[in-house]
């Protein structure tokens, strides 16, 4: 394997890594929001059911 598609495979791990990384990033504030909304939720307890 030539220093090019050592650089080349290099290149595309770190970006699978970084956009992996924002994925994840993304998936645990979504989770956290999720959560901070059920706990402030006005309207009871979060169940589903009616009122």
């Amino acid at each position: 394997m030539t220093t090019h598609w050592i650089h080349v495979t290099a290149s595309w791990g770190l970006t699978l890594a970084t956009f992996g990384g924002l994925a994840i990033a993304a998936m645990l504030r979504s989770r956290a929001a999720a959560a901070t909304l059920k706990r402030l939720d006005p309207r009871g307890d979060g169940r589903g059911r009616d009122a």
